[in-house]
């Protein structure tokens, strides 16, 4: 009977060691830099628009869905929830993105961000059905975690 309660005690905790919790194995980034643009084809299909997130050292360019709110609404609010709205960026800054994904120059650093984010898992992942969109991001996703005005 020993060697049973053994085999069991050993076998629960060899068991232990193999599950992985996937909260806990999340690796959170953090980064400062501005939000400077917008993924076009969220505007032209009216999906939760996806925002342009460039670093303060201009290294890295991300996407992110998950700023703006569940639904297309104008001018656009970049909040991680309805308590928490950051900025209010107005409908003018978007009315031409036919020509580009970028606010203009003069905007480049109004909307400052301090963001800590993860990478998506699939089932996190953001695809739109875009074919007839003129412009393509090919950015790196990411899901912002948490997000203050910098």
């Amino acid at each position: 009977m020993k060697k049973i309660i053994t085999k069991l005690v050993m076998i629960t905790l060899l068991g232990f060691l193999f599950i992985r919790c996937d909260k806990d194995d999340i690796e959170l980034n953090h980064m400062e830099g501005y939000i400077v643009g917008f993924d076009p084809c969220t505007i032209n299909h009216h999906y939760r628009i996806g925002y342009v997130i460039i670093s303060k050292d201009l290294k890295d360019t991300l996407v992110t869905y998950n700023l703006s709110d569940n639904s297309f609404k104008m001018p656009a609010s970049v909040l991680l929830n309805s308590s928490d709205t950051l900025y209010k960026i107005s409908e003018l800054y978007f009315q031409n993105y036919k020509n580009s994904a970028y606010f203009p120059d003069s905007l480049r650093y109004k909307y400052g961000v301090k963001i800590s984010y993860s990478f998506p898992n699939e089932n996190e992942m953001v695809y739109q059905l875009c074919t007839t969109d003129i412009i393509f991001l090919n950015l790196i996703q990411i899901v912002t975690k948490s997000a203050t005005k910098n």
